[in-house]
């Protein structure tokens, strides 16, 4: 199933992608079930599932105003140096515990939406990421058992200032800047998702393919960083991990392939679709 966030004449709601289009969720399950998030908290993936059996959609795919998978997550943790030919191509050593750091909703934009030029910096990058989405509460999980409390997978561009990036020992700042990165077009829940340590990785820039690895080269895996996050703070249903970025970043070019105004990013994790936004006007 492909769990959505979107709007249509303005008015927001949620629902499940099909071959054919979207089918509205917001109005077929229980009252309490009002968002994505909600349908996680409670544990009604099987709920929403037996809503959309035999249902026609309500709305054509071209027709919805797509939002953030997840629009209120209570946590985004990112994972940077995570792949070993991107570790390689920054000129770095494999480390032995994960780069952790925070980024925060509002410096997402969703899939056909407009990346924001950073106004002080021109030294804007892409990064094709795979995403963990979390379906119930998971505190001191073992890797063996991290990925039961996975609900799903979604796609993401952690978009990076590099220079800002690189400015003090914390990447916050460079990682934080508003509508700097990318995310969805959906949630592809767990059985349907793949093996996450067996996803393609793919991004482009104006069809120019600049990335292109795969899962299995993650020096940490989704089943160890939730295990690993876990261990310090309680991660929550709608939560997210993205996983890092392969080889092919713009920074890794002599010269580098920054993005600029005008540039359309593609980026395509596994089996999980394909995420798509433009580099607009500086913000």
């Amino acid at each position: 199933m492909k769990l959505v966030s979107f709007a249509i004449d303005g008015i927001e709601g949620f629902g499940a992608v099909t071959d054919s289009g979207v089918i509205e969720l917001s109005g077929r399950l229980s009252g309490r079930l009002q968002t994505v998030r909600d349908v996680l908290a409670a544990n009604a993936l099987d709920e929403a599932r037996a809503a959309i059996q035999g249902v026609e959609p309500d709305y054509p795919v071209n027709k919805v105003k797509f939002l953030l998978p997840i629009p209120n997550p209570e946590k985004i943790y990112c994972v940077g140096q995570n792949y070993r030919e991107h570790i390689l191509e920054m000129g770095y050593e494999i480390p032995t515990s994960p780069s952790i750091f925070s980024r925060y909703a509002r410096t997402f934009v969703p899939h056909n939406g407009t990346m924001e030029m950073p106004s002080h910096s021109e030294h804007f990058d892409y990064e094709a990421e795979m995403t963990v989405v979390i379906g119930r509460p998971a505190r001191h999980v073992s890797e063996v058992d991290a990925l039961d409390y996975v609900a799903g997978y979604t796609v993401a561009n952690d978009g990076s200032v590099r220079d800002w990036q690189a400015r003090g020992p914390q990447v916050a700042p460079g990682k934080n800047w508003e509508n700097s990165g990318m995310l969805g077009p959906w949630i592809t829940t767990s059985d349907e998702a793949g093996d996450p340590a067996n996803m393609l990785v793919k991004s482009w820039v104006n069809g120019e393919l600049r990335q292109e690895g795969n899962t299995s080269d993650l020096v940490f895996s989704a089943a160890f960083l939730v295990s690993y996050l876990s261990t310090f703070i309680t991660l929550m249903p709608g939560d997210m991990i993205t996983t890092g970025s392969p080889a092919g970043v713009a920074v890794g070019f002599k010269p580098p392939k920054w993005l600029k105004r005008g540039d359309r990013i593609d980026v395509e994790v596994g089996s999980l679709g394909r995420l798509s936004a433009q580099v607009g006007q500086a913000g």
